[in-house]
């Protein structure tokens, strides 16, 4: 076991498994890499979105033939369940795989128990390699799973005096391009973006992704407690889906 050989390839593996951050929902996202019985690399992949194959599935099927008696690196546990695509620990196994490393176990109880039909079958098991580096790629997804509750990423940009904007509010930006575009690809990786309505009111924000080829938009959230938003208001413009939550009793 070549363990420089080991850690380049999960490496490879994560970074497969970000490009499709914001994509996979309610699915975590997985890398996945190949080599055959020489270690050289055959074939790779990722989960590019729920219902589509899984990472395993696009490297087996780019690796083909070359596969059998290889190793097979990913960044997830290979899942055991069937839903809407079938176990992807029997398609190691069918496909003569003699060895698999994955980073990260798998916590959800629908999915778990990949490795030991993995082992059960005589494949060699390895995991933990690179598992931090895994777990950081799919920080929103372990969150829901493990704590039964939504990842939550704060967005707030001040001045250095503390200031959030200018009190007469010519202030448009105070943050630059390059933290502008930030926010864009955030809002890429998220299921939902919420604002407030006085941030509504004052800023009249769109909330939707720009700038990035493909993204899938987020839901657009607004907390509108008396229903002041207007019909005019950009976050209604229909680019994104969009939900307003008022109060019981706003005059709607």
């Amino acid at each position: 076991m070549d363990r420089q050989a080991d850690t380049t390839a999960m490496r490879r593996a994560v970074e497969l498994a970000a490009r499709a951050l914001g994509a996979t929902s309610p699915n975590p996202v997985v890398g996945c890499v190949i080599t055959d019985a020489s270690g050289h690399r055959v074939g790779e992949g990722y989960h590019r979105r729920a219902g589509g194959p899984h990472a395993e599935v696009h490297a087996l099927r780019e690796a083909g033939v070359l596969a059998r008696g290889g190793t097979a690196y990913v960044t997830l546990e290979p899942c055991d369940h069937t839903g809407r695509t079938g176990p992807c620990s029997q398609a190691l196994i069918e496909a003569g795989i003699s060895r698999v490393v994955y980073a990260v176990g798998d916590p959800n109880p629908q999915a778990t128990g990949g490795a030991d039909t993995l082992r059960a079958a005589g494949v060699e098991v390895g995991k933990g390699l690179l598992e931090d580096e895994a777990e950081a790629v799919n920080t929103a997804w372990l969150t829901s799973v493990r704590n039964g509750r939504p990842f939550v990423r704060w967005k707030y940009a001040a001045t250095l005096d503390g200031r959030t904007a200018a009190a007469d509010g010519t202030s448009r930006w105070i943050t630059s391009p390059e933290a502008r575009a930030d926010v864009h690809r955030l809002r890429a990786e998220a299921d939902a973006v919420l604002a407030g309505g006085g941030t509504l009111r004052a800023d009249d924000p769109h909330l939707a992704v720009r700038g990035i080829e493909g993204a899938v938009q987020p839901l657009r959230v607004v907390l509108d407690t008396h229903a002041t938003i207007l019909p005019t208001a950009r976050v209604l413009d229909g680019a994104a889906p969009t939900l307003v939550v008022v109060g019981e009793d706003a005059d709607t």
